[in-house]
C-alpha cells in the first residue's frame, strides 16, 4: 500500500517535468543570454578589477577581502598553495582572461560543459575572493552557471552539436527547474519584504534609492509607499500569476518592468539583466526560436 502510494506521488511529480516542446528554445537562448550577461559585466569590471585582485593595484588588502567570504574554508587552502608555489601573481594575471575565454566557448557552445565548470569555478574564485562587494548579481550568476552545466545547453545550435554525433533527444523539461526555482524565488522575497514594515510605509524603498549617488530617493512619499507596497504584492502572487496562462504575460512584464527600474534607478544592470534573462527563459514566448529550431528536431 505504502509502496503503491510513494509510486503514484512519483509519477505525479514526473508529470511535471514532461517535456512541453520548448526545450530546445529555452536551452539554447538561456546559453546564449546568460554568456553574453556574464561578458558583457566582466568585460565592464576590466578597469577597476584590479583594484580588487591582484597584489600590486588592490586598494584593500585582498587577504582581509576573502577573511570576510563564507568561502573562507575553501579560498585560504587555495591562496596557501598559490603562495607556498610563488604562483599567486601568474594566477592574478590569467584568471579574469579564461574566465572570459571560457565564456565565450560557452557562448558558442564549444566544450560547453567542460567551459560551463572552468567559468563555474573561476566565477567562484574571483568574485568569492571579494565577498564584501558581491550582490544578488553575483550570486544569480553562480546559478546561472550552475545550470548551464548540468543542463545540456550544447546540445543545440553549437559547435558541438555540428562536430559531435550525439542523440538530439531531450529527456526532462529543463526549463520547469527554473520555473520552480523563480517561483520559489520571489515567493520568499515577497514574504521576507512583507514582514518588514518598511516596505509597506516606503521607507525601504527610499533607503535602496538614497543609497545609490542619485535623484529619485526626492520622490512623493505616497509614490515610495505604492512602490513598496506594489513590489511586495507583486513577488508574493508571482507564482500564482505566471501559473495561469491567462495572467502570465502580465506578470511577466510586470517583473520586467521592475527589474528595468531596478537598472535605471539604481544603476544595477548587471543585477536586472540576469533577472530579466532568467524570467524570460522561464516564461517568454521565445516564438522566434521556436519556429527556427523545428528544423534542429527532424
Amino acid at each position: 500500500m505504502l509502496l503503491r502510494k510513494a509510486r503514484s506521488l512519483y509519477d505525479k511529480l514526473e508529470t511535471v517535468f514532461d517535456k512541453d516542446g520548448k526545450e530546445i528554445s529555452f536551452l539554447f537562448f538561456f546559453r546564449v543570454a546568460i554568456s553574453l550577461v556574464a561578458l558583457i559585466e566582466i568585460a565592464s569590471l576590466l578597469v577597476d578589477l584590479p583594484s580588487f585582485f591582484s597584489l600590486a593595484d588592490t586598494l584593500i588588502p585582498q587577504e582581509l577581502m576573502y577573511l570576510e567570504s563564507g568561502d573562507f574554508r575553501y579560498l585560504h587552502p587555495f591562496y596557501g598553495f598559490l603562495d607556498a608555489n610563488g604562483l599567486t601573481s601568474i594566477f592574478y594575471r590569467v584568471a579574469v582572461p579564461i574566465y572570459m575565454v571560457a565564456l565565450l566557448f560557452l557562448l558558442l557552445g564549444t566544450f560547453t560543459r567542460f567551459a560551463a565548470s572552468i567559468a563555474l569555478i573561476l566565477q567562484l574564485i574571483i568574485f568569492r575572493s571579494f565577498a564584501p562587494f558581491n550582490y544578488g548579481y553575483d550570486f544569480f550568476l553562480t546559478m546561472s552557471l550552475f545550470y548551464c552545466l548540468v543542463f545540456p545547453v550544447g546540445k543545440y545550435f553549437s559547435i558541438d552539436s555540428k562536430i559531435l554525433n550525439r542523440s538530439k533527444e531531450v529527456d526532462l523539461n529543463y526549463r520547469r527547474v527554473l520555473q520552480l526555482h523563480l517561483a520559489i524565488a520571489y515567493f520568499f522575497s515577497g514574504i521576507a519584504k512583507g514582514l518588514d514594515a518598511g516596505w509597506w510605509n516606503g521607507n525601504s524603498v527610499w533607503k535602496a534609492l538614497a543609497s545609490v549617488d542619485n535623484s529619485f530617493y526626492s520622490f512623493p512619499p505616497l509614490v515610495l509607499t505604492v512602490v513598496g507596497i506594489g513590489t511586495v504584492l507583486l513577488e508574493l502572487s508571482y507564482p500564482f500569476l505566471v501559473y495561469k496562462k491567462a495572467t502570465r504575460k502580465y506578470a511577466l512584464a510586470a517583473i520586467i518592468l521592475m527589474h528595468s527600474s531596478i537598472a535605471v534607478m539604481m544603476g544595477l544592470y548587471a543585477f536586472s539583466a540576469i533577472m530579466i534573462v532568467w524570467n524570460v527563459a522561464a516564461f517568454g514566448n521565445l516564438a522566434i526560436i521556436n519556429k527556427t529550431s523545428d528544423v534542429e528536431t527532424v
